[in-house]
């Protein structure tokens, strides 16, 4: 609650700031970027109950100089998520909300419909009546009232359930009787004409939905799939440049480092300019892929809709075919299904709306960043040209990363029969070069070797990479999280806030920081019998059996031993009987017999020399039939 009212405060000071230096900044946008910044704690903004002001004014400067040239790929990649994550995921209340507007739109119609409660004139009904049509046309969103043809056809379809005669009622009710049975009218009213316009009898001013949502569709993937294309372009360009300028090699120590092979004419700047360029088209490139996503599901759920809505019309045919007069009570549920339905296929109309608004904006945002491809190509060596992430994975597919040495357990690809769909932190960037390069994403190639640990699974771009992350798997982790603390606009992207937050209040990330789980083996062996044992039968824990033994002893002392005899007890005399003696015959109701089977053995793996906890139980048993 203090980290959250100090950075209001510090919004509120940078806002004065930039509006003093006529610098343009969305208040919501700062709010964003300044809580990914405070995840950093060397900027002593978080953890103190009291900020030093110096530290204050250090990060206000700071931030004051990074908005003023808001064209750089950083702050574009950072607009692009706060855009993004304030459209995208709000997207159902977005639908809520629509509907919400156009009700407060037709606030004051619906005001002048249930004010009324008496009708006199014949002028009186006729304009209540008008306005019922005006109000149910606007709010089913079928059509303008304006044009005769549709003001006639929902004129006639409300008549057919409310009467000139049935007005009086009608303005006699309560304001939320009212309420209720016009949003009832508006659905009945709208189940009718669509099964009128189905009959071939009416749907003026009604637009096909299934046909435009299946051209709206087509439209919109097709456009999702050129940008993703020109997209992927880009990327394949500056991933290919920035493979070939970091470059691996050993150091004096004999660790793994990068050594950056810059061409003519190609200065560091320019490097540190494609990497960040690169962040940003990979951004947009993970946006547009769960657009198509998105784009995929509500095609999926339209032609749901499409089909429960035909079903609903061959139900509906069903009950009113060859009939002149239908029970309410059979009819009028069929039409509000009928409504719900179609209000469904609105909202999917205005989903798709949204994704559409949503895929322009964002090529607005990358448009800005205008990438000049010459500088990537002058990265690229002569002879050689842009690789596809398909083709630098056939590249090394001979190659793997040895267990021998490493700290973290090699996963043998060949195991899963569909690596695609295994999940690879850092979205399957190369968890080693991704921080020695300062923020470079060059993808991984999970045929190399998976490396797991700490429940964490990572692919790396080459053998070299895999070995030295496999050396200190912890202390790269750490590295990275350093590296976002740098660069805010690879939190999100890489999915690590929740990392950062862990470690928000330690500004020196050590080697193996307490948060991470350690493990030591620890061999103890202790006496059989340290105590001897010593059972008192007679002892008693429980109080009440020592009182009723006390009770047992106390009636004894009351109680005496007598003896009593019987008369003439000594008259009784033997008498003899005869029996048959039995003889000898013999029965054999079961027999012997005997089966071997193997000895059940089975031997517990990963008892020893893991570092997670997971253990295998192999079974040994021989089988049956040797």
């Amino acid at each position: 609650m203090h980290c959250d009212g100090a950075i209001r405060n510090i919004e509120k000071e940078i806002l004065r700031e930039c509006a003093y230096k006529g610098i343009q900044v969305h208040e919501n946008f700062l709010n964003y970027y300044l809580k990914l910044l405070s995840l950093d704690p060397t900027w002593g903004i978080t953890g103190k109950d009291v900020l030093d002001r110096s530290d204050v004014q250090n990060f206000i400067k700071y931030v004051v100089n990074q908005l003023k040239n808001q064209n750089t790929p950083s702050m574009i990649t950072l607009k692009m998520q706060f855009y993004f994550t304030c459209n995208y995921q709000m997207k159902q209340k977005m639908v809520k909300r629509n509907r919400a507007e156009l009700l407060l739109r037709l606030r004051g119609l619906e005001q002048e419909i249930i004010d009324v409660k008496h009708l006199n004139e014949e002028d009186e009904i006729n304009l209540m009546y008008k306005k019922i049509v005006y109000y149910i046309t606007l709010a089913s969103g079928l059509g303008n009232p304006t044009i005769d043809a549709v003001f006639k056809e929902v004129r006639v379809a409300l008549g057919s359930i409310l009467d000139r005669n049935e007005l009086h009622d009608f303005v006699a009710q309560t304001r939320f009787a009212k309420i209720d049975n016009l949003a009832e009218f508006t659905k009945l009213v709208t189940g009718i004409r669509l099964f009128n316009k189905d009959c071939g009898k009416g749907g003026e001013g009604m637009e096909d939905l299934p046909k435009l949502i299946n051209e709206a569709l087509v439209a919109t993937s097709a456009e999702l799939q050129n940008t993703l294309i020109s997209i992927m372009d880009k990327v394949n360009l500056m991933t290919t440049a920035l493979d070939f300028v970091c470059a691996t090699e050993f150091d004096e120590r004999h660790n793994y480092v990068i050594a950056y092979r810059l061409p003519k004419g190609i200065t560091m700047a320019d490097v540190n300019y494609v990497k960040d360029s690169l962040i940003a088209y990979r951004q947009h490139e993970l946006y547009v892929r769960k657009m198509m996503d998105e784009i995929d599901r509500i095609e999926n759920t339209s032609s749901q809709i499409f089909t429960i809505l035909q079903r609903a019309l061959i139900d509906l045919h069903r009950v009113v075919k060859h009939r002149i007069a239908i029970p309410v009570n059979q009819v009028f549920p069929h039409f509000i299904k009928l409504s719900d339905i179609w209000c469904n296929l609105q909202d999917q109309t205005i989903l798709l709306a949204k994704h559409n608004q949503i895929m322009m904006n964002l090529q607005k945002y990358i448009k800005v960043l205008s990438f000049p491809d010459s500088i990537a190509e002058m990265m690229i060596p002569p002879g050689e040209c842009p690789m596809t992430d398909t083709e630098r994975l056939k590249k090394k597919r001979d190659q793997k990363i040895p267990q021998e040495d490493n700290h973290a357990m090699i996963l043998d690809p060949l195991l899963y029969t569909d690596l695609t769909k295994l999940k690879y932190e850092y979205l399957g960037f190369c968890a080693w070069k991704i921080f020695m390069t300062e923020g470079a994403l060059l993808p991984g190639n999970p045929g190399l070797g998976i490396a797991k640990t700490m429940n964490m699974q990572f692919v790396f771009s080459s053998v070299e990479a895999g070995i030295a992350f496999g050396r200190c798997p912890e202390k790269c982790v750490m590295e990275t999280i350093k590296l976002a603390r740098r660069k805010p606009e690879l939190i999100n992207l890489l999915t690590i806030k929740d990392r950062l937050i862990l470690v928000q209040n330690i500004r020196e990330l050590v080697q193996e920081p307490p948060l991470l789980p350690l493990t030591e083996e620890v061999e103890v062996q202790t006496e059989t019998h340290p105590i001897k044992s010593n059972i008192d039968r007679n002892y008693f824990w429980n109080v009440w059996d020592l009182r009723r033994k006390a009770i047992e002893y106390a009636n004894l002392t009351h109680s005496k031993t007598v003896s009593s005899q019987t008369k003439k007890s000594y008259h009784r005399f033997n008498s003899n009987i005869q029996t048959c003696d039995p003889r000898d015959k013999g029965a054999q109701t079961k027999r012997d017999n005997y089966t071997n089977v193997p000895k059940p053995s089975t031997f517990m793996f990963g008892l020893r020399g893991r570092k997670d906890d997971k253990q295998f139980i192999i079974d040994l048993t021989r089988p049956v039939e040797e």
